[in-house]
């Protein structure tokens, strides 16, 4: 028993720090004491709280067997934007998004409903289109041909 306790007390100074704040008599006040800590730390900084809670949520995955790939193909896309806008930088992307989802209603207006009724127009439009601009291809060519001879048979 004695050679139990030694190594306890072994790891119990191995444990503690050079911070004042920490120097407890045993390991269980220690680990109350970083509870304490990082509770604190946590209610000044809300958004490392909610990353905490976002990690806590998908630690599984993200930590997983150590197969990354697997685990990034596990991830769906909600998940990997939130992982993503953890980071404050990414706060401009989010902004950005919400200006792309107040654009939509632009979109979503009527006139913009009755294109698809006529897209089956747009291809008989298309098919003239292309015969028109065939003809006139063949008749600047007619013209040109016109025009060339004319010159042939001028300078001759």
């Amino acid at each position: 028993m004695n050679v139990l306790t030694a190594r306890i007390e072994a790891l119990e100074r191995s444990v503690c720090s050079s911070d004042a704040d920490i120097h407890t008599a045993n390991l269980a006040e220690q680990v109350a004491l970083i509870e304490r800590q990082l509770s604190k730390t946590l209610a000044d900084h809300t958004s490392l709280a909610r990353a905490l809670e976002k990690y806590e949520a998908l630690k599984d995955i993200i930590e997983g067997d150590g197969d990354m790939e697997l685990a990034r193909r596990a991830l769906g896309i909600t998940a990997k934007a939130e992982l993503i806008l953890l980071n404050d930088d990414a706060l401009k992307i989010l902004s950005d998004l919400h200006t792309i989802r107040d654009l939509q209603p632009r979109i979503s207006q009527p006139e913009y409903a009755t294109a698809a009724d006529l897209l089956p127009q747009v291809g008989e439009l298309e098919k003239q289109h292309a015969q028109q601009a065939s003809a006139f291809r063949q008749i600047v060519a007619d013209i040109s041909s016109v025009v060339d001879k004319y010159h042939a048979d001028t300078e001759a």
